[in-house]
């Protein structure tokens, strides 16, 4: 193979494809007359690509070949096989994982055969491309496609185009959106917090803007363990604020979302599975022992007399704001509490003392030492040669130090576990299942059903400097990922060897997005309102001596007004959605504005009703949604737990689907869906647009068959059959 090495050595190449089929072989000889024996996949623009006996996909000049292959390469029918073309970069790194991955199918096959289950031979089969492209929309956007995406995608004969397609989600809106629904969740991100007044807007923005960003996943850990004062000062601050007064609980999320490390056990007594202890838990919350999160602390003072100023502000304006109310004809008893809380959110800041004051619990009953002793910080390590990492070798000469010493060190690309961790949980967002489980806790990586994988992409993590999108678009581009998916029970505990993605449920995130995909077209394009209005609202200066009476009550009434405001911005209905580009035509029957004003045209900032439901996508809803929203009943996390999402069927999604607010909106005659089979005439072509639509693709002989008959009835058949395939197994899951 050194001909085909010195042929190809300037090629674009792909990742391994270990079982697909190959189309008929040939050699072909270049103008220097070395040769290769491959076969021929099509023709892009001026280049040729050809796929050789290890899979491997190639891409080069046309000209490069003898005129006689290049006239046989014109004259050949491209194959129908799907292809994964990517830049050179990419096309290298995923076909490394793809290699390492079917090191570990091969791996597998002893440990299965004890199980009495079949050998794996190689990778699923390739996903056709109906499968493929409803799949990167979910994993990648968190919605289905629409009809005209998943038509212009699979009318596509680009043998690029699945790497393109790739390459413009990860660039879209819907990135953001979706990325965001996975951080909210890990991170329990929540609107209206416990404390007070206080929401978790700013850092829901702040989030939102990172993301947006396209902020390193380092970056963005790094000022969230180290932002300071309130949170609409410094969004990342409510990474903190989020577990106001509770240092110890907020630590042991931190190590288990960024590192990977459960040791929240040993937060009351040394861990029974591991070897943490006790007392190491606490030397890790002493780099937080200089860290308040509530202005009442006096240590959070920035001098005693502002300290004072900002700690009797409450005490001496309320009577001052009760007089100022009552001479007004006000009722000062009804709005009493909500000045007292409106004001105490703003006692909620992030700051750093001169002193550490981590101390043991009072409990303590190990020898090592006594109960309320100080403790010293030290990190942690997973093994004796870890101290001699430059993670490890962080400045701490003052107590101010401490919380960006201990950033430093989570964040450093020489921890053993931050770039790990991050590897193995976006892993799972692609393949339903993590290397090492949970991704919580990577007790021990070589444990893990696939080691050197683990490692590989721990590094890559790394290479890539922790861009987040630049590592997914490797991992999407791989065989392994754009295999069928895996349908065979896993059982719990039960290793996967990443044959190709894990049959998975939809995410209550993406199961609403996608219904508004059904019913908006573009979902994108209906963005919140008024982010900013929350904290331009609440913002008061406690410690400034010259805060008055009056100015507490102009902002506390902009701020009771939060909610009309947003109110005001909701107007339009199911017949207003849509546009050209939506395969949409203005002019086409429905009800309401749609006949006159597409979308594109509505208010800037306006949101589309629906029966009393806000029609836009998840991420721009209160987090969590309230109690009783689709979100809610269809499994989103109550973000009081880590990941805390539920992935089951349950009676009150049956009765949803049955007959709630979502069902009767996507049946509903203004509903997009009705529109886009308006397009079409025939009740066969209206059955095909709906079944792209719903499925991302046409129905069989059989399916089209039952459609038929469900038709005879009248125009009652169309939302009959939208109510069935919105409820089908095929619809709910990600294949």
């Amino acid at each position: 193979m050194k001909q085909t090495t010195k042929l190809l050595s300037s090629l674009l190449v792909s990742a391994l494809v270990a079982s697909s089929a190959m189309a008929e072989v040939r050699t072909w000889t270049d103008t220097s007359g070395r040769q290769v024996t491959a076969s021929f996949i099509g023709l892009d623009g001026e280049n040729i690509i050809l796929q050789t006996a290890d899979g491997a996909t190639h891409k080069f000049p046309l000209t490069k070949l003898s005129a006689e292959d290049q006239a046989v390469a014109k004259s050949s029918k491209p194959s129908d096989q799907p292809v994964m073309l990517a830049n050179a970069t990419v096309a290298q790194a995923s076909a490394a994982i793809d290699r390492l991955v079917a090191n570990g199918l091969v791996r597998a096959n002893p440990e299965r055969a004890k199980g009495g289950k079949k050998p794996i031979t190689g990778f699923n089969p390739m996903a056709n491309d109906e499968q493929f492209v409803r799949r990167v929309y979910l994993d990648i956007v968190g919605r289905i496609p629409n009809h005209d995406e998943t038509t212009r995608f699979v009318a596509d004969t680009n043998p690029n185009k699945r790497a393109k397609l790739i390459d413009m989600l990860l660039d879209s809106p819907g990135y953001n959106s979706n990325t965001f629904n996975y951080f909210a969740e890990m991170l329990r991100v929540k609107d209206r917090l416990e404390q007070d007044n206080l929401r978790g807007v700013p850092y829901i923005n702040w989030m939102q803007h990172s993301i947006e960003k396209n902020a390193t996943w380092d970056k963005m850990v790094f000022e969230m363990l180290t932002a300071k004062g309130k949170m609409w000062q410094d969004g990342a601050a409510g990474y903190l604020l989020r577990d106001a007064g509770m240092p110890l609980d907020n630590l042991a999320n931190t190590l288990a979302v960024f590192l990977g490390t459960d040791v929240a056990c040993a937060q009351c007594h040394d861990h029974p599975f591991s070897d943490w202890t006790q007392h190491q838990f606490y030397e890790m919350a002493s780099f937080f022992g200089a860290t308040t999160t509530n202005m009442r602390a006096k240590e959070n003072r920035k001098s005693k007399d502002s300290g004072m100023t900002a700690m009797n502000a409450m005490r001496d304006l309320m009577p001052k704001i009760e007089e100022m109310v009552t001479k007004g004809g006000g009722d000062i008893k009804r709005i009493r509490n909500g000045i007292q809380n409106y004001m105490g959110a703003n006692r909620f800041i992030v700051g750093d003392t001169d002193t550490n004051n981590m101390k043991l619990p009072h409990d303590y009953k190990y020898p090592d030492a006594k109960p309320n002793d100080p403790v010293e910080p030290k990190f942690i390590m997973w093994s004796k040669n870890d101290k001699n990492l430059p993670a490890y070798k962080q400045k701490m000469k003052s107590a101010e130090e401490l919380r960006p010493a201990f950033a430093k060190w989570v964040t450093d690309p020489t921890n053993p576990r931050f770039a790990m961790a991050i590897a193995n949980r976006m892993w799972k967002r692609a393949f339903g299942q993590g290397i090492s489980e949970p991704v919580t806790n990577i007790d021990d990586p070589k444990q893990s059903v696939n080691p050197e994988l683990l490692i590989h992409l721990a590094e890559e993590m790394k290479r890539v400097k922790f861009d987040i999108k630049a590592f997914m678009r490797i991992i999407y581009n791989t065989r392994a990922y754009q295999s069928e998916a895996t349908s065979e029970k896993i059982a719990m505990g039960e290793p996967y060897y990443f044959q190709g993605p894990l049959l998975r449920r939809m995410s209550a995130e993406q199961a609403w997005d996608s219904y508004m995909t059904l019913v908006l077209g573009d979902p994108d394009k209906y963005a919140k309102p008024l982010e900013d209005l929350y904290s331009r609202s609440i913002d008061l200066d406690l410690s400034n001596p010259k805060l008055d009476a009056q100015t507490v009550l102009i902002k506390y009434d902009a701020f009771r007004k939060m909610a009309e405001k947003e109110r005001a911005l909701n107007g339009g209905s199911l017949a207003d959605a849509g546009g050209d580009d939506m395969m949409m035509d203005t002019k086409a029957k429905g009800k309401g504005k749609a006949d006159t004003k597409p979308a594109g045209d509505m208010m800037e900032n306006a949101t589309l009703t629906y029966n009393g439901m806000i029609l836009r996508r998840a991420s721009t809803l209160e987090q969590p949604a309230p109690n009783g929203h689709f979100l809610i009943d269809f499994g989103q996390s109550p973000r009081a737990l880590i990941d805390g999402s539920v992935k089951t069927g349950s009676v009150p999604q049956v009765l949803m689907m049955m007959n709630g607010k979502a069902q009767q909106m996507l049946t509903s005659s203004d509903s997009l869906i009705f529109r886009t089979m308006e397009k079409v005439k025939s009740p066969p072509e209206k059955v095909e647009a709906l079944f792209v639509s719903v499925l991302s693709r046409r129905p069989t002989l059989a399916e089209k068959d039952i459609a038929k008959r469900a038709l005879s009835g009248g125009d009652d058949g169309y939302a009959n059959m939208i109510w069935a395939l919105i409820n089908t197994r095929e619809f709910i899951f990600i294949q």
